[in-house]
C-alpha cells in the first residue's frame, strides 16, 4: 500500500502544525505544565518532528515521569 497524501492529509497536517504552534504560545505562559509539553510532545511526533518530540520528552520526564513515558510510548508507536 503506498503512502496517500491527499488533500485531506494536507489539511490534517496543516492543522496540526497550526495546533503546535498555539502549544508554544500557551507554553510561554506555563512553560512547566506538564499537560501542555505531553500535548505539545505528540503533536511533534504526528508531524514526524522526532527529534523536538524528544527534547519535549526530557523536560517532561523531570516533571510528571508518568506523563513523560505515555509520550515515549506514542513517539515510538509502541
Amino acid at each position: 500500500m503506498r503512502n496517500y497524501r491527499g488533500v485531506f492529509s494536507r489539511m490534517g497536517e496543516s492543522l496540526l502544525e497550526r495546533l503546535v504552534e498555539d502549544i508554544k504560545e500557551e507554553l510561554k505562559k506555563r512553560p512547566d505544565d506538564p499537560e501542555l509539553l505531553f500535548k505539545l510532545g505528540v503533536g511533534y511526533a504526528r508531524l514526524g518532528k522526532i527529534d523536538s518530540a524528544r527534547e519535549v520528552y526530557k523536560k517532561l520526564r523531570e516533571l510528571d515521569p508518568e506523563k513523560a513515558k505515555d509520550l515515549l510510548d506514542r513517539i515510538y508507536e509502541v
